[in-house]
């Protein structure tokens, strides 16, 4: 170790000393913002609109009867 590798105290430094050893020690601290601990935030997906006619069309045949079924039941009432 050389004498010039020692610092000089805080409070012996001046305004631009402590702003630069600052700005120094802060860069040296600095992680890129992907590192292997933290990974990019997944992205979130536009949900679509579903209408009433998409979803009837994917109700199986049975199903849709029963639907029906209920349906008129609660009407008559």
């Amino acid at each position: 170790m050389d004498l010039a590798d020692l610092k000089t105290t805080v409070s012996n430094l001046s305004d631009e000393e402590l702003l630069g050893l600052i700005k120094n020690i802060r860069s040296s601290r600095r992680v890129s913002k992907v590192s292997k601990n933290n990974k990019p935030r997944a992205t979130t997906r536009k949900t679509s609109d579903i209408s009433i006619d998409s979803m009837l069309r994917s109700i199986p045949a049975d199903q849709l009867e029963q639907l029906i079924n209920a349906l008129e039941t609660e009407a008559g009432k």
